[in-house]
């Protein structure tokens, strides 16, 4: 299978992932403290923080993704053949999160990092290293899952790449913030970017400067 055949799968999960979420984030939440009877396409739900309030994080868009991803793997019709690893070292054993700009330092030290999720092939090569976000975390967040997914050792076996994010709320100014946070992420890395009130907010981050 091609690499774009796998892209059109993956695409098709991280629309069923947004779509889902969305779901979730109207329906099932603890804060609620019931569910609606008739949206129940996921069994995750947004818990309460310590304060009360609807704890947002890129966990629920990671299961939700997984959960998408096996119903993409089983749906009728489908010859997806693919396995998946969370939290999956990475190749590379060099990286350093500690300074202010994050770093892959070849001939110093450093360490192995993670991919939040890995898409294997049935040979068990990797085809796609997906990195999850949530809630616009600070620059340097963005710049470590950048490196990765853009470090030469990674790269071998040509796979997909993707950055996905969710945030609650959004406008200009985190179209700005975002725009800036992954603008140096090169063409190979796909980015995704879903608001749980303004739903898929992908181009007017990618697209900012056009729209000025």
């Amino acid at each position: 299978m091609t690499n774009q055949e796998h892209q059109k799968h993956i695409e098709n999960v991280i629309k069923n992932t947004f779509e889902i979420i969305q779901d979730v984030y109207n329906h099932q939440k603890e804060k609620e403290g019931s569910l609606d009877e008739s949206s129940k396409r996921s069994r995750i739900i947004f818990p309460n923080s310590c304060k009360g309030e609807t704890r947002i994080s890129e966990q629920e868009l990671r299961f939700i993704f997984v959960e998408q991803l096996n119903k993409e793997i089983v749906a009728e019709g489908n010859a997806w053949d693919v396995y998946y690893s969370v939290e999956t070292p990475t190749k590379g054993d060099k990286y350093c999160f500690k300074d202010k700009n994050p770093s892959y330092n070849e001939d110093g030290k450093g360490d192995p990092a993670n991919f939040d999720l890995v898409i294997f092939d049935n040979k068990l090569q990797r085809i796609a290293l997906i990195e999850f976000k949530a809630n616009n975390p600070d620059e340097h967040d963005h710049q470590k899952d950048i490196l990765k997914l853009n470090q030469s050792k990674e790269l071998e076996g040509n796979p997909l790449r993707y950055f996905i994010e969710i945030v609650k709320n959004a406008n200009k100014g985190t179209y700005n913030s975002l725009h800036d946070k992954i603008n140096n992420k090169g063409e190979g890395i796909e980015f995704r970017c879903f608001s749980l009130k303004q739903g898929d907010i992908t181009n007017q981050i990618l697209h900012l400067e056009e729209s000025k």
